[in-house]
């Protein structure tokens, strides 16, 4: 019986796929270097602004119902800031970031600084850490109607996305 065998079975040398292997490594390392550098970022900059808001919640839940703190981001400015009682452009608080965030001294963090970009919002808490939308006093004040979604992307870019949400009625911030 006779096998079959193709009549040029030089095929590829060692050296040719090896060169290929190269080159496809060469191009991957590129990409995934590229679009790295904006992920990195952008989750950093993202768990650094969960914890800002954070941060208000727990100081309006340890200020005993005498206040409430909140976390407002300006899209005149681009910037955003911790604040203590009713009036958000009031009373602004130093939050704890790199002092390179905030290059005009007014305890306002530049999100261009940060390289990152978002709409903007004002959320407020109580004392039990509830999030509102507005609030004027104890009687006078919006809850928030749905969970209060915070889009972050690199700064003059569409995507990647980062999303923090902070949750109607109870305020968690996943």
């Amino acid at each position: 019986m006779k096998v079959c065998q193709p009549e040029n079975s030089d095929g590829y040398t060692f050296v040719e796929v090896l060169i290929v292997m190269v080159i496809i490594a060469i191009v991957s390392a590129v990409i995934i270097t590229r679009s790295s550098d904006l992920s990195t970022g952008l989750v950093s900059q993202s768990e650094i602004m969960k914890t800002h808001i954070r941060y208000a919640q727990t100081l309006a839940m340890s200020a005993g119902g005498s206040d409430v703190y909140g976390i407002k981001c300006s899209a005149d400015t681009d910037e955003y800031w911790l604040f203590q009682g009713s009036n958000p452009d009031g009373n602004i608080i130093q939050l704890t970031d790199d002092p390179s965030y905030d290059t005009d001294g007014d305890d306002k963090l530049e999100l261009a600084s940060k390289k990152i970009q978002t709409s903007a919002f004002t959320v407020y808490f109580d004392e039990r850490g509830i999030p509102y939308s507005a609030y004027t006093d104890k009687s006078t004040n919006t809850p928030l109607t749905s969970d209060l979604a915070i889009v972050l992307t690199p700064a003059g870019e569409a995507s990647p996305t980062q999303t923090i949400t902070v949750t109607e009625l109870t305020g968690f911030i996943p």
